[in-house]
C-alpha cells in the first residue's frame, strides 16, 4: 500500500479539529485557545521533533510555537533569529504546506534573538509577542489548554517560562493530555503502515546483528550492524540499542555497548527503528556460540512460553497493569506464569510485561485502562539471572484487534532451534535491502 497517496496534513487539521471537539465537550463552560511546542535541536543529536507537535501539525522547525484558538484562527510562532537561518540549515516548511496545515498566519515569539538556532530558555523580551497575546486572553477570562505530561522537557520548560512572564497564566492553565492520549492512542491507516514499515526494519536489523554476533567481538560491532540498517532504511534509532552479552545481559537498560563478546554467553539485542517518527520495539537473546547450552535453553524457553502465553490470552479488556483487576492484568498473569516455572519474580524479572508503542516507544496511555481495539503494545518478559550472568529478554510489537492480538514482528525467529538457524543462515547474506512497502517520508 502506498500511504502517500493519502493526504497526510489532511489527518493531522483532523486530529487538532478532534481535540478541539474533545476540549469543548469536556470543558464545555470554558474558552481560550491550545498552545503546541514543539522541540529544540541538540548540538550532539539530530533534530527530532516533540511526539505532540509531531502528530498535531508534522512540521520539522524547531522552537515553534502553535496557537490554536478554540473557535478561530491558528498561529505558528517562530523565534526571531536576527540571521537568515536557511544559511545554515533548509526551509522545513512553505507557504503552501502552512495553508495546507490550515495555520492562518505565521508571527514572531518576540524580539530578535542571536544566532540562527535557540534552546528552551528564553528572555521575556524574546517570547514577548507570545506573552503579550497569553496575557489578553488570561486578561478575559479565557484558558489556556496545553499537554504538561507526555512531552519533552524542553516543552514544559517553555510553558513554565510563558507562566513567569504571563502572571495570570498559570491559574488560566488547562493540562490537555489525558485528551491527546485519548486521540494518539487510536492509530489510522497511515499510522499502521508506518508502525508497519518500523517493524520491517528493526527485523532486518535483528537480522544485521544475528550475523555478526561471535565470540570476540565488541558489543559496538554488533550495534554498528544494527544502526547501518537503520541509516540505509531512511529511519534513526528509535532509543538507545542494547546489545548486552554475558552480565551485561542482565542489567535491563545496558546501553554502554562496549565489552568483548565472551566465548559461551548469550547476547540480548533490544533495538527499534523509528519511522517518521513511529517506533518499533524488538528484543531477541542470541547464544554467542550459536547454540544455547541447555541450561541456557531451558531459561529461554521458560521466557518464549510465557510471552506466548500472555499473547494468547491479551485482548481488549484486559490490562498491561491494573493490580486491581489481576485476572485481567498480563503483568500479574505473566509475573504468575514464571513463578510457577521456579523463578523469584520480584528479583528476576523486575519490569512489566509491555507498554504502549507509537510516536514514542514508550507511547502515551494509562495503564490502568483496559485495551482497546486499535492500541500498539509490546510483550517483553524476561528472566535476569546475575549469579550465572545469564540474562533473556524476548520481545515483540502487537496489534490489538478485536479477537486478540497480531504479532508486527514475528518475522524474526525466536523458537530456539529457528533463532540458532538464524544466526548460521544470516552471516551468509549481503547487505541487508530495503524492503519494498511504497512508503516514503514526509
Amino acid at each position: 500500500m502506498n500511504v502517500t497517496e493519502m493526504s497526510d496534513t489532511t489527518e493531522r487539521v483532523e486530529r487538532r479539529r478532534l481535540l478541539l471537539k474533545l476540549i469543548k465537550e469536556t470543558y464545555p463552560d470554558k474558552q481560550g485557545a491550545v498552545l503546541f511546542c514543539s522541540g529544540f535541536e541538540k548540538e550532539r543529536e539530530q533534530f527530532y521533533q516533540d511526539s505532540s507537535f509531531e502528530y498535531f501539525f508534522g512540521l520539522q522547525e524547531p522552537a515553534a510555537v502553535a496557537v490554536q484558538q478554540l473557535d478561530g484562527d491558528t498561529t505558528l510562532y517562530l523565534p526571531n533569529y536576527q540571521v537568515d537561518r536557511t544559511a545554515w540549515l533548509p526551509e522545513t516548511f512553505d507557504a503552501e504546506m502552512l495553508a495546507s496545515l490550515a495555520i492562518d498566519k505565521v508571527a514572531k515569539l518576540g524580539q530578535a534573538i542571536n544566532g540562527y538556532s535557540t534552546g528552551p530558555f528564553y528572555t521575556a523580551e524574546s517570547l514577548e509577542a507570545l506573552s503579550a497575546v497569553l496575557k489578553k486572553q488570561c486578561d478575559s477570562g479565557q484558558f489556556i489548554f496545553t499537554p504538561l505530561s507526555n512531552v519533552s522537557q524542553e516543552c514544559r520548560w517553555v510553558v513554565k517560562q510563558l507562566c513567569q512572564f504571563v502572571p495570570d497564566l498559570e491559574k488560566q492553565l488547562i493540562d490537555c493530555s489525558p485528551l491527546i492520549a485519548q486521540l494518539r492512542r487510536e492509530k489510522s491507516q497511515r499510522e499502521l503502515e508506518y508502525l508497519y514499515y518500523a517493524a520491517e526494519i528493526t527485523t532486518m536489523a535483528q537480522q544485521a546483528a544475528a550475523g555478526v554476533i561471535k565470540k570476540g567481538i565488541n558489543e559496538a560491532d554488533v550495534q554498528a550492524a544494527v544502526e547501518y540498517v537503520y541509516t540505509e532504511s531512511g529511519a534513526t534509532r528509535a532509543f538507545a540499542s542494547v546489545v548486552g552479552s554475558g552480565k551485561n545481559s542482565t542489567v535491563l537498560h545496558y546501553v554502554d555497548n562496549k565489552a568483548t563478546l565472551p566465548a559461551k554467553g548469550l547476547v540480548v539485542v533490544d533495538i527499534g527503528a523509528s519511522f517518521n517518527h513511529y517506533c518499533s520495539d524488538v528484543t531477541r537473546t542470541y547464544p554467542i556460540s550459536g547454540i544455547f547450552s541447555e541450561r541456557q535453553k531451558k531459561v529461554y524457553q521458560d521466557v518464549l512460553d510465557c510471552q506466548l502465553h500472555v499473547a494468547s490470552v491479551a485482548k481488549p479488556g484486559m490490562y498491561l497493569s491494573n493490580k486491581e483487576e489481576p485476572e485481567k492484568c498480563l503483568n500479574t498473569i505473566a509475573h504468575n506464569f514464571l513463578q510457577e516455572r521456579g523463578y523469584e519474580v520480584k528479583k528476576e524479572f523486575p519490569h512489566g510485561i509491555g507498554h504502549f508503542v507509537g510516536l514514542d516507544v514508550h507511547d502515551v496511555g494509562d495503564y490502568k485502562n483496559p485495551l482497546a481495539p486499535g492500541d500498539i503494545i509490546t510483550i517483553e518478559p524476561g528472566i535476569y539471572l546475575r549469579d550465572e550472568e545469564l540474562g533473556v529478554r524476548i520481545e515483540d510489537v502487537y496489534w490489538v484487534v478485536k479477537e486478540g492480538v497480531v504479532c508486527l514482528t514475528d518475522q524474526v525467529p525466536k523458537k530456539p532451534e529457528e533463532v540458532q538457524n538464524f544466526m548460521k543462515a544470516s552471516r551468509f547474506i549481503g547487505d541487508p535491502e530495503q524492503p519494498k512497502s511504497g512508503i516514503h517520508e514526509h
